[in-house]
């Protein structure tokens, strides 16, 4: 669920966004490219080109399940408090994490989870799934990562069951995270989308946007059209008027 915090406390996040990017970012990976300044989805886009035209022809696509929702706060705090060492910013993330959802006039309290919405939900986010990064580091494996869609990239199918079997199993038991088991796979990357983009199965594959983004473009644009009502000539103003 989305958690759009209100003017003051956007402020005040963006405040310590601005404060704690500077310490955390420099060490991400460079292969994470979500929420990064420098960093987009297109290049993410490339890298993941280039390591199929490297002949890793392989990927382990991993989908996090319910991501956002899921974050262990404990885990997270302990990442935190690695390079912020004032007990206020500390206790004010802490707080930021635990806010209850106002719905429907009802306050429900969060035991798990970073809200969507804020601007210190991306930075949160980055700096638990850097620990991924640097285990896929650790293993010598090639990744690209946006966000929680992370794809690996190996030589052979066999290599690629093994990566999804211990990542699961790292995911789950070091910073408590499920792998979406119907969304991930591995497979080859012209049978599978990355942020909207498939692959061609070439030697040298070429970037083709996937059928679901070009429906799914084509279904907003249908709607964003109907909200246009058509007005006949003969009711528009005189000096509105076509001119024969």
């Amino acid at each position: 669920m989305l958690g759009i915090p209100t003017v003051l406390d956007r402020l005040i996040q963006q405040a310590v966004h601005q404060v704690l990017r500077p310490l955390f970012d420099p060490g991400f990976s460079e292969s994470s490219y979500g929420f990064r300044p420098g960093k987009s989805a297109h290049q993410a886009v490339k890298a993941a080109q280039k390591q199929v035209s490297c002949g890793l022809r392989w990927v382990v696509d991993i989908d996090l399940e319910k991501f956002f929702d899921r974050v262990h706060h404990d885990t997270l705090m302990a990442l935190v408090k690695r390079k912020v060492g004032d007990r206020r910013v500390l206790c004010l993330i802490d707080s930021y994490l635990k806010a209850g959802i106002l719905e429907g006039g009802v306050t429900t309290a969060r035991v798990e989870g970073t809200p969507q919405g804020g601007p210190l939900s991306p930075l949160l986010s980055n700096i638990l799934l850097d620990e991924l990064d640097k285990e896929l580091e650790r293993r010598g494996h090639k990744f690209c990562r946006y966000a929680a869609d992370a794809n690996v990239y190996v030589a052979t199918r066999t290599s690629g069951e093994r990566v999804m079997a211990s990542i699961s199993q790292y995911l789950s038991e070091r910073l408590k995270l499920t792998v979406n088991q119907r969304k991930s796979a591995v497979d080859r990357p012209w049978k599978r989308t990355f942020l909207s983009y498939r692959m061609t199965w070439h030697r040298k594959p070429r970037l083709t946007v996937a059928k679901k983004a070009v429906d799914r473009l084509k279904a907003n644009l249908k709607t964003i059209l109907r909200r246009g009502t058509g007005v006949r000539a003969s009711k528009l103003p005189s000096k509105q008027q076509p001119r024969s």
